[in-house]
């Protein structure tokens, strides 16, 4: 094992160079929003904020709970590291680590302690991944990490293969051994006690009417200028758009996963998110084997189109296959541009034998003709508006495409069945950027790309070069030069989430989809 080094300085510019890690994270989620009843609040005091809780849940981060709590747990807990809003790992109780083969180690900060007093032992560390590997959130981040096990004040991490960029697994939060309460069989989720943890704030009071104070013990060298956080108990996600507006509460981050949004008269600011919307291709249909089909597809879009107009704006157009706001994605130009290319993708098919319009208007070669169906869930606005403008831009070179709108429900059945030519999808890829899905036979995409050579061996288009770079034998740029070529499947864009809060906040929040209070320590409230 190579010898721990600083992280506090270098880290960032070690996590330029990180690739991806083979932890994953997979969930679709879908929310619709709708109206509910609420009630008036009274205004905090100075230096005081209120925040949304959901009714009847718990705080415990380990526990399946709303999105609303998920979203005050970052108030409570820390992990080793935090997500920047560049998308890379920052220390925050570590001091060191190293990254060798299938073994990644990690040195604890001197001094660190729980809100409790209690000293962050490595001990504290092995538990909260073992807790954190067994719940619904972060198993499947945390699929790529093996075990872990501790040794004085560090911790080993054993991977299931080499990843370079494995230390963006580890925000999971860490609490105090031995304070995770189980959750047994007719237990009511909402009176499940919290873990003693490390984080910014701390409880005062009981759970759903307590407040949230400063915690003395923290780790962190900013100070918090929000004295006080009140809770305001809502009964679920949905209407929480309407109860900020009435003055219920202050603050309110909105993931847009539901496809819809109204506006608000509030503050408002975009929060990238590290959803990837994306066309995959099924390889049963022989069009889709040829790089060139797909390649066309890909140039033929206009991204910027689909994302202002599609997404209204709340968006970021890629032609590739990490965020374009990671670290490690400056100075990487993508071949395509973010606009259709109608000339470049002729180009391409001409060149692979597609010169003919058929009888019925299709562009064809001497065997084929480009014709199929793209699947869509019905249920999401802004997905079904892409799926439209996507099937406008391909008729440009007389692509033909007939939209198949499917329930949630009978969408991800189609998906998994593989009962589709093209579908429009979205997947939630963790800060490690892992993307192993795509080049996995069965994985939930189900969206591979499997060819046979010249010898009839199959192979997975870009998987190889995929593990390469996980290894760090290829750099990203490399392999992005050489998915462009191939594009196994099509980026389209990153959504975004966004923030809304009170006119009272009047410091700017920036939030990243990690932890909605990144900078909370730099918020300034009127009086």
């Amino acid at each position: 094992m190579k010898n721990a080094h600083k992280i506090t300085s270098v880290l960032l510019a070690v996590a330029a160079v990180f690739s991806l890690c083979a932890c994953s994270q997979t969930d679709e989620e879908v929310v619709e929003e709708a109206t509910t009843a609420v009630q008036q609040v009274k205004p905090p005091s100075k230096n005081s904020i209120t925040l949304p809780i959901a009714h009847n849940d718990t705080l415990d981060p380990f526990k399946n709970i709303s999105s609303v709590n998920r979203s005050l747990v970052t108030l409570l807990y820390d992990g080793l590291i935090y997500i920047d809003k560049n998308f890379t790992p920052q220390s925050i109780l570590i001091s060191g680590y190293s990254n060798s083969g299938t073994l990644m180690a990690v040195k604890l900060k001197s001094g660190i302690v729980f809100s409790d007093g209690s000293a962050i032992t490595a001990d504290d560390v092995v538990y909260s991944f073992e807790k954190a590997k067994a719940s619904s959130f972060y198993a499947a981040r945390l699929s790529g990490i093996k075990s872990a096990s501790s040794s004085g004040d560090m911790v080993n991490f054993t991977l299931h293969s080499p990843n370079i960029n494995a230390l963006a697994c580890l925000d999971f939060p860490i609490v105090k051994k031995g304070t995770v309460q189980a959750l047994n069989s007719g237990d009511n989720i909402f009176d499940i006690v919290p873990p003693v943890g490390a984080g910014r704030y701390i409880i005062s009071g009981t759970l759903p009417t307590a407040t949230l104070i400063p915690n003395p013990r923290c780790n962190r060298k900013e100070k918090m200028t929000i004295t006080s956080i009140s809770l305001f108990e809502v009964n679920d996600s949905e209407g929480l758009a309407y109860g900020l507006q009435v003055g219920n509460y202050d603050y309110w981050y909105n993931d847009l996963s539901s496809g819809s949004y109204s506006r608000v008269n509030a503050g408002l600011s975009v929060v990238p998110t590290n959803n990837l919307v994306y066309i995959a291709f099924n390889d049963e249909k022989s069009i889709f084997t040829e790089n060139a089909v797909r390649r066309a597809v890909s140039v033929l879009l206009d991204r910027d189109a689909i994302t202002s107009q599609g997404f209204q704006g709340h968006a970021t157009s890629s032609s590739l296959p990490f965020n374009p706001y990671w670290s490690a994605m400056d100075g990487i130009t993508p071949l395509s541009k973010m606009t259709a290319d109608v000339n470049g993708a002729k180009t391409i098919l001409e060149q692979a034998g597609y010169t003919s319009i058929n009888s019925y208007g299709y562009r064809c070669s001497s065997r084929k003709s480009l014709t199929c169906s793209l699947t869509v869930c019905k249920d999401n606005e802004f997905k079904v508006a892409a799926a439209k403008q996507i099937k406008e831009q391909l008729a440009k070179l007389n692509f033909n495409v007939k939209i198949v709108e499917l329930s949630y429900k009978d969408y991800t059945q189609a998906i998994a069945d593989g009962n589709y030519d093209m579908y429009l999808g979205e997947l939630k890829i963790p800060a490690n950027m892992n993307i192993s899905q795509f080049f996995t036979e069965n994985s939930i995409t189900n969206s591979a790309i499997t060819l046979a050579d010249q010898n009839e061996n199959t192979f997975t288009v870009c998987a190889a070069e995929y593990r390469n770079m996980l290894a760090g034998s290829m750099s990203i740029s490399d392999f992005c030069k050489l998915f462009e070529k191939e594009m196994p499947f099509v980026p389209v864009c990153y959504r975004s989430g966004i923030e809304i809060y009170s006119r009272k906040i009047s410091s700017q929040t920036n939030s990243t989809c990690y932890d909605n209070f990144c900078n909370i320590d730099s918020w300034t409230v009127k009086t």
